[in-house]
């Protein structure tokens, strides 16, 4: 489970930057959205094995 988690991370942080980057280069509007939800994905993921770790 946990490197099924990992996988989903680093998917989630390379979209933020990709987001994140396109939005620097074009500033494209959508760009926001997508950007805000791989941020909070990635965020909950970290949240979620802190929680996890602290609890075994």
């Amino acid at each position: 489970m946990s490197k099924i988690l990992e996988l989903i991370g680093f998917g989630l942080i390379g979209g933020t930057v990709y987001a994140y980057l396109g939005l620097i280069t074009a500033k494209d509007p959508l760009g926001w959205p997508i950007f805000w939800s791989c941020a909070g994905g990635a965020l909950a993921i970290i949240v979620l094995r802190k929680k996890r770790t602290t609890k075994e």
